[in-house]
């Protein structure tokens, strides 16, 4: 059995349609046994219960003790190998950007980039996510505008500003995660110190701390269990503790899905994490926890909410 080359393997896991003998075979293995971590994580809504991060922090270790060795000439080497059933490698585009005037890059669903800035600072941008700055002032104002999800990696200089509708984050050297979406901010320091500020809120993050900003205002501050660096740059989505609407976007920037919805749960709240190839097992980690019915059509990628099971 080879579940790697299978690309519905975990959907045949998950619906319970391997045989028996395939099932065991693939419960056993490393890779198995994480996913079943995964899998009960995101039934269990309380984080307390489980430690989501602390377990997607030991697969990225895990990952880059063996990373894959992609040989390339003019970028920048990148592990987006999947121990939790990769069987379709990410699309990634490297980008160098070297020429002058104002740069706006922007990701499509499903798609990610990685962008050299002009100083050597590296910016990893999620799907769906907008990236502009001025190259011919950069030395005198490193300052970024953005729209959607990155990490950065900063080489030490001048002060280096991202900013976004939500808030701003203030680095002079250091690596960090930004989230800015719908009218929720977070970020969450990896090395070096942040400053975050927003219209009521101003909080300066050391390493392994994290801040969730909503309309201006601090509603969560943290300590996690960090890897090198956010899980989705591996290939997993995960989220904590947010609203059903927030969900719906990221599976919305993730696999480019529409969403039939009427709104009537946005109060119910989800923890847990699913992988960035498998649409159906995300949509089965995301949706079955919280016990909503829901039918997708692969083919036109329409999502229908349909309410609780009763």
């Amino acid at each position: 059995m080879n579940w790697e080359q299978d690309d519905i393997f975990l959907s045949k896991w998950l619906n319970g349609e391997l045989s028996e003998e395939e099932r065991l075979a693939f419960e056993s293995t490393e890779e198995g046994k994480e996913f079943i971590q995964l899998m009960k994580a995101s039934k269990m809504i309380k984080p307390s219960i489980y430690d989501v991060e602390s377990a997607l922090s030991d697969l990225n270790r895990r990952i880059e003790a063996n990373p894959k060795q992609v040989q390339k000439q003019f970028w920048l080497q990148t592990n987006f190998q999947l121990a939790v059933a990769a069987s379709v490698a990410l699309i990634v585009a490297v980008v160098y950007l070297f020429t002058l005037g104002d740069q706006d890059i922007q990701t499509g669903y499903s798609e990610q980039e990685i962008v050299l800035l002009p100083d050597g600072s590296e910016v990893k941008v999620n799907a769906a996510s907008q990236l502009s700055y001025a190259a011919d002032s950069w030395e005198e104002n490193r300052s970024i505008n953005l729209v959607g999800e990155a990490f950065f990696k900063v080489k030490k200089g001048s002060t280096f500003d991202v900013k976004t509708i939500n808030g701003n984050v203030q680095v002079l050297g250091t690596s960090f995660n930004v989230r800015s979406r719908r009218n929720m901010l977070d970020v969450i320091c990896y090395t070096g110190k942040v400053a975050v500020t927003a219209e009521n809120t101003s909080k300066q993050l050391t390493p392994g701390q994290m801040i969730r900003i909503k309309d201006g205002e601090m509603i969560e501050f943290k300590v996690l269990d960090l890897g090198d660096e956010p899980t989705w740059t591996n290939g997993i989505t995960t989220l904590e503790n947010v609203d059903l609407p927030v969900v719906l976007d990221e599976l919305n920037h993730v696999f480019g899905i529409t969403v039939e919805y009427d709104g009537s749960l946005d109060h119910l709240s989800y923890t847990g994490a699913f992988p960035n190839q498998q649409v159906e097992a995300a949509l089965k980690l995301v949706f079955e926890p919280l016990d909503i019915a829901y039918s997708f059509d692969p083919s036109s990628k329409e999502l229908v909410i349909h309410g609780l099971n009763k």
